[in-house]
């Protein structure tokens, strides 16, 4: 017999042989009887994650990509999004070569194996289990609802299929549903509206908006797939609706899952679930005063995990303390000198899913943040060196962008546009990033557009020649306005920042000065005009 093979097919092929060996199997539940593998690659330059669920023998499956069939396995294969826009019309001979080298992988005919596809990424993949008796449903779900959220009814589709679409589609909810007991080719069908409207009411409940039409409520992306794969065991189901426990079960693991998936890839969380529970113990604060907590942090330069943890931990005791407002230092997300470790290719397109966390934690603990953050520019792509201003109600406001980045630790940055302030508890708050306040202009500007008090995150150590010197005094006798500046703490190889002085400045004085060599929070009330005080946490 001939076998013959496209010389891109045999590259996918080749590309997949050492991951495959490599993978490791995740357990699912023993009565759905079915393995579950990520398996990693790369195409040119960029990730691609592959799950493949196995099942013990054949089982009947309904795809809303490949319809009915009898299928050994199935497949969620992720992609970098910009392998995906790279792709452009090639996507779907991309996704079905990918479909054909997981078969031959296998050694399964490929019409054995059920497919889909996303842009988000499988580290987000959320797996949910429930069970009542001798029923057992699993689902295993990817989400994005970022870009392309629709609410059906209300927008518009533009994609006709032959014809080249002027606006690719982006953004995915993929759900496998895996079944202890054996559906009928009605349940099955059936089924496909339990999950669409377990999907539905996640989306709801998440309060995520359609994408196209910002006051409405999404229902799902224009891209989502399902999977529906029975089982063998007993009893049989010929009715998976919301009436039959199956039914039940089938739409509470698929709401659950879709929660979980889109909190972990787009920072979409239910109300209340970012609420800390600890109960505020801070030292009373007088009529009318505003409690502000400066994070002056000790960031490590690329360690972006780590340093996410400590800017959430940081706000977790600020609120504890009674905090009203949060203040990081500039570049808390990343540490200064984090491009030469880490490089940029990370950084997402703002807002990020971590900003989207923060918004969440705004929201269920009433506290405004101003958090130091590396930014991307969502349609041009340039890079900016950031702070994310987000209220109380949780609602990102937007970014101020740092107008004069300084030196080859910030080339990565791109310089900003002359900033605008942000009104948070009614108070037009002016923003800038450390070296912004080096000249007159930047603070004039917004004195100019109304700003009622300067916050400057900052990452400035007292280094001879390079200030911070009587800067933020003049800034705040030139402008008339209250200036708090958040500096950090810590060392990097780089530079030592142990010495780095956090302050206010009212009328060309410095009011209160305050240093950590590894890094503290500190807490300030104003009484929203020049009187600020020092507070001492409990």
């Amino acid at each position: 017999m001939k076998i013959t093979i496209s010389l891109r097919r045999w590259l996918l092929v080749f590309l997949l042989l050492p991951l495959w060996a490599s993978a490791s199997e995740t357990a699912l539940p023993d009565e759905i009887g079915a393995t579950m593998q990520v398996h990693r690659s790369e195409r040119d330059g960029l990730w691609e994650k592959t799950l493949i669920v196995r099942f013990a023998g054949e089982r009947r499956v309904l795809s809303t990509s490949d319809g009915m069939l009898d299928a050994q396995a199935a497949i969620n294969h992720a992609a970098h999004p910009r392998l995906w826009h790279s792709l452009g019309r090639d996507s779907k001979a991309y996704a079905a070569e990918v479909r054909d080298a997981t078969a031959d992988r296998l050694q399964l005919p490929r019409q054995a194996l059920a497919q889909m596809s996303t842009a988000a990424d499988m580290d987000n993949l959320a797996v949910v289990t429930r069970r009542y008796g001798p029923l057992t449903v699993t689902v295993l779900a990817t989400a994005g609802a970022r870009t392309n959220a629709i609410r059906t009814g209300v927008d518009a589709g533009a994609y006709i299929e032959g014809q080249v679409s002027a606006t690719p589609p982006a953004g995915t909810i993929n759900i496998m549903v895996l079944s202890n007991i054996a559906l009928s080719d009605a349940a099955l069908a059936r089924a496909l509206i339990t999950v669409t409207e377990g999907k539905t009411a996640a989306l709801e409940d998440l309060r995520v908006p359609s994408s196209y039409t910002k006051d409405v409520q999404a229902t799902g992306t224009g891209t989502d797939s399902i999977i529906v794969v029975s089982g063998n065991a007993a009893p049989r189901a010929s009715y998976t609706g919301g009436h039959s426990r199956i039914g039940e079960l089938i739409g509470k693991a698929t709401y659950a899952a879709v929660v979980e998936a889109l909190g972990k890839q787009n920072g979409f969380f239910l109300p209340g679930s970012k609420r800390f529970a600890e109960a505020a113990n801070g030292p009373a604060k007088s009529a009318g005063d505003l409690r502000l907590a400066l994070l002056h942090l000790d960031p490590v330069p690329g360690d972006i995990a780590g340093n996410r943890e400590r800017i959430e931990n940081g706000i977790r005791q600020a609120v504890r303390n009674g905090a009203d407002w949060v203040v990081t230092p500039e570049l808390a997300e990343t540490g200064y000198n984090f491009a030469k470790r880490v490089g940029t290719d990370w950084i997402a397109p703002f807002p990020s899913a971590w900003v989207s966390t923060l918004a969440a934690i705004a929201r269920d603990n009433q506290v405004a943040l101003f958090v130091g953050v590396a930014e991307r520019d969502e349609r041009s792509g340039k890079l900016h060196n950031s702070v994310a201003v987000i209220d109380r109600s949780g609602k990102v406001l937007g970014t101020y962008r740092k107008q004069r980045p300084v030196g080859s630790a910030e080339a990565w940055s791109q310089a900003g546009s002359e900033g605008q302030p942000f009104t948070v508890d009614g108070i037009a708050v002016g923003t800038l990033i450390c070296a912004d306040a080096w000249a007159a202009q930047p603070a004039a500007q917004l004195a100019q557009r109304g700003a009622d008090i300067l916050i400057s995150p900052a990452n400035w150590p007292p280094v001879e020649g390079m200030g911070p010197g009587d800067v933020w005094e003049k800034r705040s006798r030139e402008t008339g306005l209250p200036m708090v500046i958040v500096n950090r703490g810590g060392k990097e190889p780089e530079l030592d920042f142990s010495r780095g002085e956090s302050a206010v400045s009212v009328k060309g004085k410095r009011l209160h000065t305050f240093t950590a060599a590894e890094g503290d929070i500190f807490y300030v009330d104003w009484n929203r005009k020049q009187r600020f005080r020092t507070v001492r946490p409990n």
